[in-house]
């Protein structure tokens, strides 16, 4: 029950001039909590009793909300009857039991089915049961039999279902193809057996090879040990080289034996023996801000921008954005492999939506919803947030012509002056709330426990983070790729809720871009879901003629009409939604409110202030390297024999020593996705070899030959260390996770201190691209995306991520802090083109 003294300010108060948006916000409340459309996480996920500004709170979820949990209960226990049973089909499964079944009932009972020693054991075990229970002489004998054939059928088949699954997780450890030059017979072999099992599963779900994925094994400790000096060789001294090889030497003898054995008791009992660790102590246990430090952005595709309407375009994408949702939810999304033959972890996937990053005081935490628990998203426009509902109360997809107006009601809301649910002031505390999740995790922890932990703060605030994703209706209109860039990284300090999985955004130009946070999935699957969502855009003429989104007859009908089912079947063609009802009765567009104190106040335009210190220090440029302005792609590269992302490592290198006149370490993130909740590995690039030809390439009288000799090398080093990372056989994970045992046996081991402490001053990454198999014949040269790029991880160096779009452009997103006087990101950029150019002359 709302407080005593509450105002009721409904849209009745607006002007006459605003007939459309007043008709969509029919039950909006300012300064009341209407219940029905502001706790959303209590309708869903059953009672909830909170306080509310000196009043209490008591909602009952209503019936067609439990029912459809339970349909979600229903969902996924028939698809884990399917994974367990995989890759015999449940038809299959229920035709040999009936089949057993009938055989077992109709033979005589002196019959092998009746009388052998597993038949015996069942029986004597039943007898003993049914005695215990009294029920002897209820039960028929026939009744009895029956359901003991049942059960032993269904034993034998799961029992070869398991075997099978062992035996494809042992063929899934075959790594040889990845490390041979030339195919092997064993090769040839070995796939064949994969595309065996293959073949009985032509529509397989999501997760149907999660539990066949091998887990991830653990390196050798001398072969660790031995791979690290190497790497570190080239970028030290002799003297600083052999300081640490001797405490190597003495790590491998004295203490790496325990924490050796300690983690490989890890690997048989832990799904994955580094994730857990890496997720809690890399990310979430990490106190500094998250914004640019540790999130990432993406790009749309290249010069596509098929509307200029900023609603219609948001409206589209959101409507796409649930369809993959819808497909997640109901594993219809084929799960990713390798060739077609190699399926990848895909277990990344569950926690693109409702996921959502709490802050405390010592660490945060992943907070993950359940995909019935919300059926809205949050809308942050002009400072304001407001909560739009994007699926009906049967889960349906509230169609993207739909979503397009009441984008369009908060749009025209926000503009009006006069009314009462104009934008906040831009230099207001409410409208410079997502800074806070920008600033150092503690204290965005301490202002969340102390503003927001009650009333309709924390109400406001939860719908936020119960949210499906974040959408940003963005004012700007960026004009190129870097202004694009540092909007999408940062927005200024004051526009992305950094705690979100991820945030739409969508600029007033109508271009579009994705920001992410890192610590519940690697940029691989945000690149695969925005990729889905943008092909399927341009293959689903989304617009009409006039840029809206086109009225279509087919969708996924709303609330009352028959469900086709979600996601595995053909959607029907059902009548359009009738959206006075919609309105009426949804509450779809809801403008969240918050009640700020001065302290409250101070602590939001302090962290302002903060995060736009952060923003103003960053340099990032985003230009892209293609033939029509005299550079060249992969195209050029693949001419020579040679692998692009070696080529373009090397190219790194050159540029490096070129700009600080040395070398350092570099960090290339490799996926190890080929095991169970496998995540990354580094590939450490820069190698003896690659010092060679580096200095090779600065020595103006070798010979081109030399140079293209030590280019080779380089090249074939590289390619070797980016096979043993994806393999789980590099350095840095393994020695992470020595670190972390030792800290748990209380060990201060000071060789694992440093060597995990040497800063990566150039931090590479390459997003891979084309990962939407079947939703393209050939891809327009204008659907190629410029992928994404992330902030510098060490201050004095640079951060550098690329796509190989195509065979004739390349993308680069370089990014530094502008407070080192070493580093320049413009300057970088000419040292990488110089390098491409100079490279190329090698073989002209």
């Amino acid at each position: 029950f709302p407080a005593p003294g509450f105002a009721n300010r409904s849209a009745d108060t607006l002007s006459p001039n605003m007939a459309e948006a007043r008709s969509a916000v029919h039950s909006i409340r300012l300064g009341s909590v209407h219940l029905d459309a502001v706790s959303t996480k209590a309708k869903l996920r059953g009672p909830q009793t909170a306080t509310l500004d000196g009043g209490i709170l008591i909602v009952i979820p209503a019936p067609k909300y439990l029912w459809r949990q339970a349909q979600s209960r229903m969902r996924y226990m028939w698809n884990t009857t399917k994974h367990a049973s995989w890759p015999l089909p449940i038809w299959g499964l229920m035709m040999i039991t009936a089949a057993f079944l009938t055989k077992v009932i109709l033979s005589p009972s002196e019959s092998w089915y009746r009388n052998n020693r597993l038949a015996q054991i069942l029986w004597d075990l039943d007898v003993w049961w049914v005695t215990k229970l009294g029920v002897h002489n209820i039960v028929p004998v026939w009744v009895r039999i029956s359901y003991l054939a049942v059960y032993t059928a269904f034993g034998v088949l799961l029992l070869l279902a398991l075997i099978n699954r062992m035996m494809m997780r042992v063929l899934l450890r075959y790594q040889g193809w990845m490390v041979e030059k030339k195919t092997s017979v064993t090769t040839m072999a070995w796939g064949a057996l994969m595309k065996f099992y293959f073949a009985f599963d032509k529509h397989p779900l999501t997760f149907t090879y999660q539990s066949a994925m091998p887990r991830l094994a653990v390196p050798p400790l001398k072969t660790t040990i031995e791979r690290y000096l190497k790497s570190v060789e080239p970028v030290l001294s002799e003297k600083e080289f052999k300081e640490y090889e001797a405490a190597a030497r003495a790590f491998e003898k004295h203490e790496a034996p325990r924490l050796q054995a300690m983690l490989v008791a890890k690997s048989f009992y832990a799904t994955n023996y580094v994730s857990d660790w890496w997720e809690k102590y890399v990310y979430l246990r990490g106190r500094s801000p998250i914004l640019i430090n540790s999130n990432y952005y993406g790009l749309g595709f290249n010069n596509y921008i098929p509307t200029s309407s900023q609603v219609s375009r948001a409206g589209t994408l959101v409507y796409h954005y649930m369809r993959f949702k819808e497909l997640l939810d109901a594993q219809q999304l084929r799960p990713m492999t390798i060739r077609g033959v190699v399926p990848i972890c895909m277990r990344q996937y569950e926690r693109i939506f409702q996921t959502t990053r709490i802050p405390g005081r010592d660490t945060d935490t992943n907070l993950h919803l359940d995909p019935t628990d919300s059926i809205h998203i949050a809308v942050l426009h002009r400072g304001g947030f407001w909560k739009v509902n994007v699926l009906y109360d049967n889960g349906c997809i509230v169609p993207a012509h739909e979503l397009e107006r009441r984008f369009r009601t908060i749009v025209q809301l926000s503009a009006d002056p006069n009314s009462s649910l104009a934008a906040p002031d831009p230099g207001s505390a409410e409208a410079n709330l997502p800074a806070l999740t920008g600033i150092d995790r503690t204290r965005w922890a301490e202002h969340r426990e102390e503003f927001f932990g009650e009333g309709i703060n924390k109400l406001s605030l939860d719908e936020i983070e119960s949210a499906i994703i974040v959408l940003h209706l963005d004012d700007h209109s960026p004009k190129t790729w870097t202004e694009t860039g540092n909007l999408s990284l940062h927005g200024n300090g004051n526009t992305r809720w950094c705690d979100k999985s991820f945030n739409l955004i969508v600029y007033a130009n109508g271009q579009a871009a994705v920001h992410a946070e890192h610590s519940w999935a690697d940029a691989p699957v945000i690149a695969h879901a925005w990729e889905w969502v943008l092909a399927s855009e341009h293959n689903s003429s989304s617009y009409n003629a006039s840029g809206l989104c086109a009225v279509k007859d087919t969708h996924f009908p709303p609330p009352g009409s028959p469900s086709p089912g979600r996601g595995n079947k053909a959607k029907k063609k059902v009548a359009e939604p009738n959206l006075k009802r919609a309105v009426g009765e949804g509450d779809e567009v809801v403008r969240l409110e918050f009640h700020l104190s001065k302290e409250a106040k101070e602590a939001v335009l302090e962290a302002r202030k903060f995060t736009q210190t952060l923003c103003d220090d960053l340099q990032l440029i985003v230009d892209c390297h293609c033939v029509r302005e005299g550079g060249y792609g992969k195209g050029f590269i693949k001419k020579q024999k040679c692998s692009p992302d070696a080529w373009i490592q090397m190219a790194l290198q050159l540029a490096w020593m070129r700009d600080q006149g040395k070398l350092s370490l570099t960090y290339e993130a490799a996926a190890v996705r080929l095991f169970n909740e496998g995540r990354t590995e580094t590939i450490r690039s820069c190698t003896s070899q690659t010092k060679e030809f580096v200095m090779l390439m600065q020595d103006k009288k070798a010979s081109k030959e030399d140079k293209i000799r030590a280019l080779r090398a380089a090249a074939e080093r590289h390619v070797g260390l980016s096979r043993e990372s994806s393999v789980g056989r590099g350095v840095d994970r393994h020695l992470f996770c020595l670190y972390v045992s030792s800290l748990a046996l209380g060990m201060n081991v000071k060789f694992l201190k440093d060597a995990l402490s040497m800063p990566w001053q150039l931090s590479t990454s390459q997003i891979p691209q084309n990962q939407t198999q079947g939703m393209w014949k050939a891809i327009p040269e204008e659907m190629y995306s410029p992928s994404g790029g992330f902030g510098p991880v060490s201050d004095e160096g640079y951060g550098v991520s690329y796509m190989m779009a195509s065979d004739d452009m390349t993308f680069f997103h370089i990014s530094c802090k502008r407070s080192c006087k070493a580093t320049d990101a413009e300057r970088f950029k000419k040292h990488v083109w110089q390098a491409h150019a100079d490279m190329r002359a090698l073989f002209e």
